[in-house]
C-alpha cells in the first residue's frame, strides 16, 4: 500500500457526478433507438459515403460550473433543457424532476453501473430528444436525481456512436458529424495527434497510452470534471513513485448520490499518443463501472475534462475508433508536453 497522509475527507461531491453508465438492462418489447438527423433535406448516407463529405451540426455549449460540456436539448415540444455531453456514458439520461415535470411514462427498473456500486434506477418513456438537428426517438431513458447529475439530463453515447464528434474548446462550440469507415480527420493540423482505439460497450478505449513502459486503458470522458483511475493504476503509480503528491483520502459524489471512498493524487507524467500531459491530478475508486467494461484488473483510466480541455480541439470518431487532439498553437510539438494542474494538496 502507498504511503498515506493522515485521512483527511476530500469532498469531491460533483467531481464525478456523470460517471460511466454500463450494464443496464434492456427494455424487452422495443429495439435498441437508432439516432437520426432532422430535418431530412440533408445528404443521403449513401451518398455522403461515397463523397467523403461530412454534415455537420453545430451545437454551441458552455462549460458548467465543474467545467463539464452542457448543450441544449428539446424533450418533444417541451424545452430547451441544459443536458450535460457525456462520452462515459452508454445511455442518455434524464432527470427524475424533469420526468415527472414532462409527465413522462415510467418504464421498467434498469440495473446501473456506475463509478461506485450498482444500482437499481427507474426509466422513463421519451418520445424524441433532439439536440440541433439530431433526434434520438422512442428510448428508455434511466433516471437520476437532477441535484446529482448536476443537469437536466445527459447525452449519452447511444445518441453519438454512428458519428464524430468535434469539440472546439477555443470557440466553444461542438459538431456532430457524419462519418463514414476510413473517413480521413476533419483535424489534420501538422501537430495534430492521433490515436487509434477499441471499442467497449459503445465506449472509445485509447490504445497508445502509458506510464513510462507499462501500457493503460484510457476511456474520454467528458462527462467527469477530473479524471478517475481505478485500483490497478493506483497500484501501478504507487509501485514506481509515480505521484507528485502524497497519496491521500478523498470521497467522490456518485450520480446515485452515494459518497464513494476514493483516493487522492497526482500523476508525474503520462503519455497518450505522444504526448505527455504532467503532474496529472486523479482519484483512484474500486467502481463497479470499470468491472462491467473488463477494466478492473489492469490499469484503467477515466480521462477528465481538466485534461481534456488543455486541447485546442478534440475530435472523437467512434465508427473508425479513433480519437485526434489537437495542440495548442504555443504548445512546444517537439517536447510533446502538456501540464494539468498541479496544485493539488489534502483539503484543497
Amino acid at each position: 500500500m502507498p504511503a498515506t497522509t493522515p485521512t483527511r475527507r476530500f469532498s469531491l461531491w460533483m467531481l464525478f457526478a456523470a460517471p460511466a453508465l454500463v450494464g443496464a438492462t434492456p427494455t424487452p418489447q422495443t429495439s435498441t433507438p437508432t439516432p437520426t438527423a432532422a430535418p431530412p433535406a440533408q445528404q443521403a448516407p449513401d451518398e455522403a459515403s461515397t463523397t467523403g463529405e461530412v454534415v455537420p451540426f453545430v451545437q454551441p455549449f458552455d462549460l458548467d460550473a465543474t467545467r463539464r460540456m452542457s448543450v441544449k436539448v428539446m424533450i418533444g415540444d417541451e424545452g430547451p433543457f441544459s443536458f450535460l455531453v457525456d462520452t462515459g456514458a452508454e445511455r442518455t439520461v434524464i432527470a427524475r424532476e424533469l420526468a415527472a415535470r414532462l409527465d413522462l411514462v415510467e418504464g421498467q427498473k434498469l440495473r446501473m453501473a456506475t463509478i461506485g456500486s450498482g444500482a437499481t434506477v427507474p426509466s422513463f418513456r421519451v418520445a424524441a430528444l433532439q439536440m440541433t438537428n439530431l433526434r434520438l426517438e422512442e428510448f428508455d431513458a434511466p433516471a437520476f436525481f437532477g441535484r446529482h447529475i448536476g443537469a437536466a439530463g445527459l447525452i449519452g453515447v447511444d445518441m453519438l456512436e454512428d458519428r464524430r464528434l468535434l469539440i472546439d474548446f477555443r470557440n466553444e462550440s461542438m459538431k456532430i458529424l457524419e462519418t463514414h469507415r476510413r473517413a480521413r480527420p476533419v483535424i489534420r493540423d501538422r501537430d495534430a495527434i492521433v490515436v487509434t482505439a477499441r471499442n467497449s460497450a459503445g465506449r472509445l478505449i485509447l490504445s497508445d497510452a502509458r506510464i513510462g513502459d507499462r501500457r493503460i486503458d484510457v476511456i474520454v470522458d467528458t462527462g467527469a470534471q477530473t479524471s478517475v483511475g481505478n485500483m490497478a493504476l493506483m497500484k501501478l503509480v504507487a509501485s514506481r513513485r509515480e505521484n507528485r503528491v502524497p497519496f491521500f483520502s478523498a470521497t467522490l459524489g456518485a450520480v446515485t448520490g452515494e459518497d464513494v471512498p476514493a483516493t487522492r493524487t497526482a500523476i508525474r507524467r503520462i503519455t497518450i499518443g505522444g504526448i505527455d500531459i504532467n503532474d496529472l491530478p486523479i482519484s483512484f475508486a474500486d467502481g463497479q463501472a470499470f468491472r462491467v467494461l473488463g477494466l478492473h484488473e489492469r490499469p484503467a483510466l477515466l480521462l477528465g475534462m481538466d485534461s481534456l480541455s488543455l486541447f485546442d480541439r478534440i475530435e472523437i470518431d467512434y465508427p473508425n475508433k479513433r480519437v485526434v487532439f489537437d495542440m495548442p498553437d504555443a504548445a512546444q510539438r517537439p517536447a510533446g508536453y502538456r501540464f494539468a494542474a498541479s496544485d493539488l494538496r489534502p483539503g484543497s
